[in-house]
Formats: C-alpha cells, structure tokens, sequence
C-alpha cells in the first residue's frame, strides 16, 4: 500500500517562519525611518508655504513680519498670517535677523524626531531659501539638527 503525504513537516513549517522573521527583521527598521521622513515633511510644507508671503512682505515693506499669527487671527501691523501648527510640529511666531537676510525655524513636537529643528534661510530678501544645511545662491543654512537621513532631498547638505 501506498503512503501518501499529506501536509507539510514540522521542519518545512519553521524554515517558512524564520524566513518570515528575517524579512520583519529587515523591514521594520525601513518602515520607521520611512515614517519619520514623512513626518519631517510636515515641517517642509509649512516652512515652504511661508517663502512667497515672506518674500512679498519684505520686498514690500522692505522689513521682515514682527509676528506670524494663526490664520484666523486679524493681523495687526507688522504681523503675517501663517499656519504654526501642525500634527508633527509647530512653526517659530518670528523670522530671525535683519532683512533681506533671516532664517524661518520650525520644531518637531512629536515622532523620532521631537525636538529636531529645521530651518530655512534667505540672504536676498526671500528670492531663494536654503533648506536645512544646504548652499543656495551663496546662502548656507545652518542650524538644522534634524539627522540628513530623514530630511527631502532638498535639504540634505
């Protein structure tokens, strides 16, 4: 009589789940970075919505915004509307140094990266914008401490 396999043996079984494992191994740390860099997005959309007000304020008062105010807040004078908060991080209320030159910061508030900090930074009145640690048009930021591993390639030095 004839012996007819049926099944799999308890050996096949767990060389499957070891294979399984090694591949969660590997792409567990890949998902979580790639989580963090879509977080540090967040900080680069609000940044990046600032560059063309700021720029237009400045050419016009020859003068950067005392204060960026919540969009729903009437602005006083010297003060720009501008969205602060977002889910991942929260915008600086002020842009630093003397115009044409300043520099827009934005904080992670939560994530891997909480606490990290990107700046963008202008040397010609907002007409380009270095973001993180990179060289624009003579402009290098600086300040940036969020690791180059989860910034845009646009912000990579």
């Amino acid at each position: 009589m004839k012996y007819l396999q049926k099944g799999f043996t308890l050996i096949e079984l767990m060389i499957v789940v070891a294979i399984i494992g090694i591949l969660a191994a590997v792409a567990l740390p890949a998902y979580q970075d790639y989580m963090v860099r879509s977080q540090v997005s967040e900080p680069v959309a609000l940044l990046t919505g600032l560059k063309a007000p700021l720029s237009e304020y400045g050419a016009d008062k020859n003068a950067w915004p005392s204060t960026l105010v919540p969009p729903m807040a009437t602005p006083s004078a010297g003060e720009l509307n501008a969205t602060l908060v977002g889910k991942y991080s929260t915008v600086s209320k002020t842009v630093s140094g003397l115009y044409p030159s300043g520099v827009i910061t934005a904080t992670m508030t939560t994530g891997k990266a909480s606490g990290g900090v990107l700046k963008l930074t202008t040397g010609n009145g907002g007409s380009t914008w270095s973001c993180g640690n990179t060289t624009v048009d003579g402009v290098t930021g600086s300040g940036t401490t969020i690791e180059a591993k989860y910034l845009p390639n646009a912000c990579k030095p």
